[in-house]
């Protein structure tokens, strides 16, 4: 998309913070009514990344052990989730720059964190992991888990590496037909299998354990070392969890969303092709009303992507599910105590009883489920995580902008690749619940660390007249406290860490 000139008088660059080249003055392109379409834009593969397992098994699995109550703490989590959907974009909808440039702009120790954190925390492909071991249950293989985890593992470069010419659709693609398949599948043997079991109030008490505020089981007490670091785990992984949210940004800019609209794109390594890359963004005349008409359109479609595509799809499928848990629960009696003492999988056996419910044949189809959950969830973070890399890569060491950022996503591809197979290979002794507990426990810390971050852009870089609010301020603030408090209370009062 060409760029849309501003007059010749207010070409000069405007910088904002200390640090990066300035931005070029241009004006924003105009979004159009808003449509379902539109809704359903850079959202769509947020909500698609993160609704996953956090909604369909670490959740669930906390009902069968606490309760329908305890769901009050994903309440809480999918509240500041929304909040950070309608603000981590802010920056990138303003400018077609990413979170990760935003902070390099306070500082570059910022955007050198966040490299460093993301190669840390996302070695562990904890949800493939756990998908590729429901296939391998469901099948009944004698093979050993690392070979089914390592064939799945493998099978995701191979499709970014094989994708058309913008990756990004390809990825949208199939995350978008993934959570098609699992809200169908959820919605139905839930409704099937409570009813079938005569516990319709299942679906009561999955609604009222959502905003049971400041409930606590005695249980969480008792099991804490086991279980508090999978409660912290799971409120980070209520949607997207981890530094997915930051990654958001970059499916905005790859949508075209703003700003975003004149920004080059990632392509495919085979059929795709170099675009050149910019080293800084734009900005639009906020004191023009035209522009600022504009800018509050955007914000509408962005506030909108947050409330609907993610928020409300979270919060249903995760009900879909809270059900169907409720339901295997009252057909496993046994397996709660198992699960207290440490067997975090059982939830899966136990759940898979619910759809044995409505025919035994569906039975299996709970480990597909699992199986196709976790696959995507790892594709998704995967593509995410290679874009983030190469973006900040561009940014912090110069030499590599000769390489390209087509180039740069292709190399962390990679990395990650062999990361991941040593991963597997090194844990494979753990199980997957392990890998998964620590990749949650771990995106605790860093969804404090950007909570932060954008109260600082949001109220500091970003220019007076596009701020955000007084109540997304409070809501971040807060937020803040909530993951780091939870992660704090974990290690220092209850001494839980993941454990094998």
């Amino acid at each position: 998309m060409q760029v849309k000139a501003v007059s010749s008088e207010a070409q000069a660059g405007v910088r904002l913070g200390k640090y990066g080249p300035p931005l070029e003055p241009a004006k924003l392109p105009d979004p159009g009514p808003v449509t379902l379409k539109k809704i359903f834009g850079p959202g769509l593969i947020i909500a698609a990344l993160g609704v996953g397992l956090g909604e369909t098994y670490m959740w669930p699995r906390l009902v069968i052990l606490f309760g329908p109550e305890i769901r009050w703490l994903s309440t809480t989590g999918l509240i500041i989730q929304i909040f950070v959907t309608a603000e981590i974009a802010r920056w990138t909808y303003l400018t077609g720059e990413s979170i990760f440039m935003a902070g390099y702009r306070a500082h570059p120790a910022t955007a050198w964190f966040w490299l460093i954190a993301a190669t840390l925390i996302y070695i562990w492909p904890g949800h493939v992991a756990l998908g590729a071991w429901a296939f391998k249950t469901l099948v009944q293989s004698p093979a050993p888990t690392w070979q089914w985890q390592l064939a799945a593992f493998l099978l995701i470069p191979v499709i970014l590496a094989l994708a058309p010419y913008q990756v990004y659709k390809t990825v949208k693609t199939i995350l978008a037909i993934a959570i098609a398949f699992m809200s169908a599948v959820g919605l139905v043997v839930a409704a099937v299998a409570a009813a079938k079991l005569g516990k319709n109030i299942f679906w009561w008490d999955a609604f009222r354990g959502s905003f049971w505020f400041g409930y606590w089981h005695p249980d969480l007490t008792r099991y804490a070392s086991v279980w508090m670091p999978s409660l912290v785990g799971s409120i980070a992984f209520m949607g997207p969890s981890g530094m997915q949210q930051m990654w958001y940004t970059l499916f905005a800019r790859e949508e075209g969303s703003g700003m975003s609209a004149y920004m080059p794109k990632i392509t495919g390594l085979i059929f795709g092709r170099e675009e050149k890359w910019r080293d800084t963004g734009f900005i639009p005349d906020l004191t023009d009303p035209e522009e600022m008409r504009k800018w509050r359109a955007w914000r509408k479609l962005n506030v909108y992507d947050a409330a609907i595509s993610f928020g409300a799809i979270t919060f249903i499928i995760t009900l879909f599910y809270t059900v169907l848990a409720l339901a295997g629960a009252e057909m496993s009696a046994d397996v709660k105590e198992a699960m207290l003492k440490g067997k975090r999988e059982l939830a899966i056996t136990a759940m898979s009883r619910a759809f044995g419910v409505i025919h035994p044949a569906l039975a299996p189809l709970w480990f597909f489920t699992i199986g196709i959950i976790g696959w995507k969830m790892s594709f998704g973070v995967i593509d995410a995580f290679c874009r983030g890399q190469s973006d900040m890569t561009y940014l912090l060491i110069p030499a590599s902008r000769k390489i390209g950022m087509r180039k740069l996503y292709y190399i962390w591809l990679l990395i990650v690749t062999i990361g991941g197979i040593s991963t597997i290979v090194a844990g494979m002794a753990r199980g997957p619940g392990f890998l998964l507990d620590v990749l949650a426990f771990l995106s605790c810390f860093v969804m404090g660390v950007y909570c932060l971050q954008i109260v600082y852009v949001n109220n500091f870089l970003v220019p007076k007249e596009a701020r955000m609010s007084k109540i997304s301020t409070a809501v971040l603030s807060a937020g803040a406290i909530f993951y780091l408090g939870s992660l704090f209370i974990s290690i220092a009062v209850f001494g839980a860490i993941p454990r094998g």
